[in-house]
This record gives structure tokens, C-alpha cells and sequence, in this order.
């Protein structure tokens, strides 16, 4: 799942963000989220607008374009979680775990797909550095 995927699959789940919440939520580095987020302006899947009153914020939001390939997004993130989470449960071997599924499991996480107490079997996994 690439990253503009992500972004999608988030703002489908939690609506209006900055790019620095999205960054954050997504474990990513703020100007990389930023130059994606630009890309997909230009492609017309999300738009930029100020919101607040007193502390003006930029965020943003899915176009109706952005809304359909965002629900396909969110779609294939589920199922990726369901897998993690039979995998984790038939005790497949943690390494495989963890290179299959690393980048997403943040974002599973920020979306409640899946369970931090659910990957302490994977205990090795410095989950602070996500």
C-alpha cells in the first residue's frame, strides 16, 4: 500500500486532518505526507481549505473522486488487518509477520483495526519507533 493509499484510507476514517496530524497518525515525515498530499490535489483526490475562527489550520478532505478510491483504500486496509490478525493468531513466525505488514500497522493502529495488546506477542518490535 503506498503512501497517497494511506492518506485516503485515513481521511476516510477520520475526515478532515492536517498534514501534520496525518503524518503523525501515519508514522511518516511531515514534508514527504506534504509533497503527497500536493500530488494528490493536482490529481483530485483531496482539497485544502482553512478551518477555525481564532487558530486558522489548513486541512484536508476528500473530493468525491478521492471519496471512492478512499473507501476502496480503507476496503484492502481491513482485509490486510484481518490477515495480521489470523496470522498473529496461528502463530505464524514474527519475523515474516513483521516484514509483511511493519509500514501498516501504524495506520491499523490510528484506525482501530487491530489491538496494541494483540501484538505483544511480537514483543521484539520497538513499537515507539512506528
Amino acid at each position: 500500500m503506498n503512501l497517497t493509499d494511506k492518506i485516503l484510507a485515513l481521511l476516510y476514517d477520520r475526515g478532515e486532518l492536517t498534514s501534520s496530524e496525518i503524518a503523525d497518525s501515519l508514522r511518516e515525515d511531515e514534508e514527504n505526507v506534504e509533497l503527497t498530499l500536493k500530488g494528490m490535489e493536482k490529481e483530485g483526490l483531496v482539497f485544502e481549505k482553512e478551518k477555525g475562527l481564532i487558530f486558522k489550520k489548513k486541512v484536508y478532505s476528500l473530493t468525491p473522486t478521492g471519496l471512492e478510491k478512499a473507501k476502496k483504500a480503507k476496503e484492502e486496509l481491513e482485509e490486510k488487518a484481518n490477515k495480521l490478525v489470523t496470522a498473529i493468531q496461528q502463530g505464524e513466525d514474527p519475523q515474516v509477520i513483521v516484514q509483511e505488514y511493519a509500514d501498516l500497522i501504524p495506520l491499523m493502529l490510528a484506525m482501530s483495526l487491530i489491538d496494541m495488546m494483540m501484538l505483544q506477542d511480537l514483543m521484539f518490535i520497538d513499537f515507539m519507533n512506528f
